[in-house]
């Protein structure tokens, strides 16, 4: 009768130090006047971070969109100043992993994860926290679907397209545009996975002979799908799709049944800066986006998949975007994809178009 006595009187003084936790925290952060982030450079995405956590928490956000590569240059730049004015950075997976953290530029993140529907495993996918590297320094939040085919259903039947290598017909040279393969990120993660599951032959015959149109722009590749400029889109944004296709375009995504389906990150990585100037607000900023409200807010303004699974999307995701059971991925914003296994397979990409 003891022991039961101790252990439901345990309960309640558990979450009421957790509380205790959150409410001081919540208290210095406010003390140093507001938090600097530097996230994605969406402006939806802007407002509704700043909205949402000042709302929870009273701490006023200053929101940069450096955006990539730009972050680590600011940075970097920053730093070699002598000035430290960053407190979290919400990237993909490039600058996170390739430059913040080998470059000493990051704190752990795992030992300031207080909120108690945080540290709750039960509500993350597999039972666990997601962390981009081993020692538990950068939390990865997001992994979702991305397709990386997409029509003009007015131009092409989707039946006209079933695997990648139907892409290799005579018929559609000259009218294909694709996501731009010298470009760092998301275009050389898909001529590398295009090499790492088709082989060297698929990639020349696709990039070189089939002669596609390149463009760095997602919204530039989308728009010209949508008006029928060219029939099909490889690399496509699915978030740009997806918004075309509310507007009621005559575009589709695409899943090639001869290779692995892709998954990311997105800009689902998030960061803590060292040598913070509002620490406690950086906490707190933390610990709100990785919680039940931060992502829900984070997840549904992105459209992409949290790796909690306690989030309400709405009717905001196109059902594509989920993983499904029964289907094999390539991880594309995973840490062996783009330490080990990216560089490696665009080199040789590379050599195999002569560049």
């Amino acid at each position: 009768m003891i022991a039961g006595i101790a252990g439901a009187l345990a309960v309640p003084c558990v979450a009421r130090a957790e509380s205790d936790t959150m409410a001081s925290l919540t208290a210095a952060a406010r003390a140093e006047g507001g938090v600097v982030v530097d996230g994605p450079p969406m402006e939806d995405v802007h407002a509704a971070i700043v909205r949402g956590f000042q709302a929870a928490t009273g701490v006023p956000v200053t929101y940069i969109t450096s955006g990539g590569a730009a972050t680590g240059a600011r940075v970097r730049a920053e730093r070699a100043a002598g000035k430290f004015l960053l407190d979290v950075v919400i990237s993909g997976s490039d600058t996170p992993t390739l430059t913040l953290l080998p470059s000493g530029w990051l704190d752990r993140i795992e030992p300031i994860l207080v909120a108690p529907d945080v540290l709750d495993r039960r509500k993350w996918r597999d039972g666990h926290l997601w962390y981009q590297d081993d020692a538990h320094t950068i939390l990865r939040m997001l992994q979702f679907v991305t397709p990386e085919l997409a029509i003009s259903t007015k131009l092409v039947k989707p039946s006209e397209l079933p695997t990648w290598t139907s892409l290799l017909d005579p018929k559609w040279r000259g009218k294909i545009v694709a996501k731009d393969p010298g470009v760092a990120g998301a275009g050389s993660a898909l001529i590398s996975y295009f090499y790492l599951t088709k082989g060297p032959d698929f990639v020349k015959k696709l990039y070189r002979d089939q002669q596609p149109v390149f463009s760095q722009d997602p919204r530039q590749q989308t728009q010209w799908l949508a008006q029928g400029n060219y029939p099909i889109l490889v690399g496509p944004d699915s978030t740009v799709v997806y918004q075309f296709q509310k507007l009621g375009y005559p575009i589709a995504p695409l899943f090639p049944s001869d290779g692995p389906g892709v998954v990311t990150a997105g800009w689902g990585l998030l960061c803590l800066m060292n040598k913070a100037p509002h620490p406690n607000a950086a906490k707190l900023f933390v610990n709100w986006l990785a919680g039940k409200a931060g992502q829900e807010v984070f997840g549904r303004t992105l459209q992409s998949v949290s790796l909690r699974t306690d989030i309400d999307y709405g009717n905001t995701l196109p059902p594509y975007v989920f993983l499904q059971k029964k289907s094999s991925y390539v991880d594309t914003s995973s840490l062996q994809f783009v330490t080990e296994q990216r560089g490696p397979a665009f080199e040789k990409a590379r050599a195999v178009l002569g560049e």
